[in-house]
């Protein structure tokens, strides 16, 4: 019985490892913890938390709404509905003090248990630290650096353009 124990335990801790997490909380405390492919960082700016807020609720819609797919084109050569594998969610809530942005990823034809409106690939949380000082602590994919650049040029006001989603999906 032992030998069976000590053959499932890297088995179990393996699956453990591999949660998906469920919810903006669930991927905050996995990145936090430095999980599989998860990071956290902190940054701050030099510009008042309600532009912080207001450009996160401009950009997110912008930026990381859109589909992922290709034309159909019908046998007489006409084209019909394009069929997609990907659909991107954000979502921006604002409060008095903090802002809050989620993103998600979902593809067609996943087999893993994932949420709803698809997978976590970015939460960012914007809190006022003074008249004119916001900080942004975002939980992220490791291989989603492009989406940390761009967050960090909307936060700033530097750079409002939108990343590119062929660089980072």
């Amino acid at each position: 019985m032992d030998r069976r124990l000590m053959l499932l335990a890297p088995f179990a801790l393996l699956l453990s490892a591999c949660t998906i997490p469920m919810n903006t909380t669930e991927f905050r405390q996995a990145a936090k913890a430095n999980a599989t492919l998860l990071t956290s960082e902190s940054f701050e700016v030099n510009r008042p938390f309600t532009e912080v807020a207001r450009i996160l609720k401009e950009k997110g819609p912008e930026c990381l709404d859109f589909r992922i797919g290709s034309a159909k084109i019908n046998m007489l050569g006409g084209s019909s509905n394009p069929v997609y594998y990907a659909q991107t969610k954000q979502t921006v809530l604002v409060s008095k003090d903090k802002a809050e942005l989620s993103f998600q990823v979902k593809y067609n034809g996943t087999i893993t248990q994932e949420p709803e409106d698809g997978s976590y690939f970015m939460v960012a949380d914007a809190y006022r630290v003074g008249k004119n000082k916001t900080r942004v602590d975002v939980y992220r994919r490791t291989k989603v650096d492009l989406l940390l650049e761009a967050l960090k040029g909307w936060a700033s006001g530097e750079n409002l353009g939108c990343p590119d989603p062929a660089k980072y999906l």
